[in-house]
């Protein structure tokens, strides 16, 4: 958070102005701690949502929460956080309604 507010801004800022995470804006989804290869290679990674205010995880049900909520699923997973850590390549194209790698 610290590096991705300094790009943002273009200099350092107080804690204060970081918790607000504005750069967080720019992306559809954020996910960190991808665990990368696994996470391109393992299906079976846990996707835990951050809250972004005080870096705490939160337990998600993955592809079946995504799939649980019906139409617009993806959206209003989305809605919800979209800051992850961990999970897999099939949340990812799950979250952003997608088949296929080429749609990203």
């Amino acid at each position: 958070s610290t590096a991705m507010n300094y790009l943002y801004h273009e200099k350092l800022v107080d804690m204060e102005l970081q918790k607000k995470n504005e750069w967080l804006e720019l992306f559809d989804l954020v996910v960190v701690g991808a665990c990368k290869p696994a996470y391109l290679t393992d299906p079976y990674l846990n996707l835990f949502r951050v809250i972004p205010e005080d870096g705490t995880l939160k337990n998600t049900d993955g592809l079946f929460e995504i799939e649980s909520l019906g139409e617009n699923g993806p959206t209003k997973f989305l809605d919800q956080g979209k800051t992850f850590q961990g999970g897999n390549w099939k949340h990812l194209q799950a979250m952003l309604d997608t088949e296929a790698g080429e749609e990203i």
